[in-house]
């Protein structure tokens, strides 16, 4: 059991530890290339931000380009998982996450101060408190059925053929799934009126 809970604490950590070193790269580079990357650029700024808070939004539609956003990288990752390279997708996945993460944070901030942050965590809540945890029980499940698979590969271990066959486990995955629905209705029907209460800062 112990041994059990250490080895999870170790997996959260490296996940958090991937994430921040993608977020913090992108830090770095918005902020040392500040002048061309912002100053010179049309990337956010206040003309497009500006026209975000004036539209009319169709929420089936966002409903279908978040689905079409969040389905694509989870399906992706399960099926790299299945082909037996899913710790590697998950490394990528999470550095590329937190690199856009910090790179939008930062070009917002900089260039709309204490505002710019704001519209940041009017864009992800409240589904974050969805789509977050979601994404950290898809990675644990690439994880643990990468690693079952492997004591899988041991002649004559029949604990580990067992343990790798039922490292599919359907029933979490499907709930981890309907977490990342509810997380795209949530998205695309509850988002834009937090979204536009922050725009009247503007």
């Amino acid at each position: 059991m112990e041994r059990g809970g250490l080895a999870e604490t170790k997996l959260n950590g490296r996940i958090l530890a991937l994430f921040i070193a993608g977020f913090l790269a992108g830090l770095a580079l918005i902020y040392v290339g500040q002048e061309s990357l912002v100053g010179n650029a049309d990337f956010l700024d206040s003309f497009s931000v500006g026209r975000m808070g004036e539209l009319d939004i169709d929420k089936p539609m966002l409903f279908f380009y978040s689905m079409k956003e969040r389905f694509s990288p989870a399906i992706l990752l399960i099926a790299l998982t299945l082909a037996g390279v899913g710790s590697i997708a998950v490394s990528v996945y999470l550095i590329w996450a937190g690199f856009c993460a910090g790179t939008i944070l930062s070009v917002l901030s900089i260039r709309y101060g204490i505002r710019g942050i704001l519209i940041f965590t009017g864009g992800i809540f409240p589904q974050i408190l969805l789509l977050a945890p979601a994404y950290l029980l898809l990675f644990r499940w690439c994880q643990g059925f990468q690693e079952r698979m492997r004591t899988a590969r041991y002649p004559g271990n029949a604990a580990g053929k067992h343990a790798g066959l039922s490292a599919v486990r359907a029933g979490t995955l499907i709930f981890i799934l309907g977490m990342l629905l509810t997380g795209c209705l949530v998205e695309s029907y509850v988002n834009p009126i937090f979204l536009q209460k922050i725009f009247h800062f503007f």
